[in-house]
């Protein structure tokens, strides 16, 4: 794979232009263009909202960071940066294209949650294996919905 060039604003960093970590630097380039078009203090309103530094702030959104932004704080940038509709659709279908696993707490936040009880099983492996199969198939009946609304929308 070819090598981009070191610019200023990478850290210093060289990364190959396609990896593992397209799909976050796809929605940070998204983010960075939308808060952009707010003027220089979203970035401190952000970091402000969040409880963070400002540095913080730039880690997450930046590219050149491979530091995701945490699913709990994706819903909160939408809404302190006051993002369009429309910007808001297309920077979460980037954000869950690279973190689909993150789906169920991305959509917990503005849904509501769903809490249900599991048994104490006394044996650590099942107890992962237990929760594990509930959050995924929790993250395929989401999919499907989702899968349908897109169908809906399409046809």
């Amino acid at each position: 794979m070819t090598k981009a060039r070191k610019s200023p604003g990478s850290a210093g960093r060289s990364f190959e232009l396609f990896d593992e970590q397209m799909p976050v630097r796809r929605y940070k380039l998204l983010l960075q263009t939308f808060l952009k078009r707010r003027g220089p203090g979203a970035r401190q309103a952000i970091a402000e909202g969040l409880g963070h530094t400002r540095s913080f702030v730039t880690q997450i959104t930046s590219p050149a960071y491979d530091m995701a932004i945490p699913a709990a704080q994706a819903r909160a940038i939408v809404r302190i940066a006051e993002l369009t509709p429309e910007e808001e659709r297309v920077f979460l279908e980037a954000y869950l294209a690279a973190h689909p696993e993150r789906a169920p707490d991305l959509y917990a936040q503005t849904h509501g949650g769903l809490a249900i009880a599991v048994p104490d099983l006394q044996d650590p492996a099942a107890q992962a294996r237990m929760e594990a199969l509930i959050r995924k198939l929790a993250e395929d009946v989401i999919e499907s919905f989702l899968g349908a609304r897109q169908r809906e929308k399409g046809a």
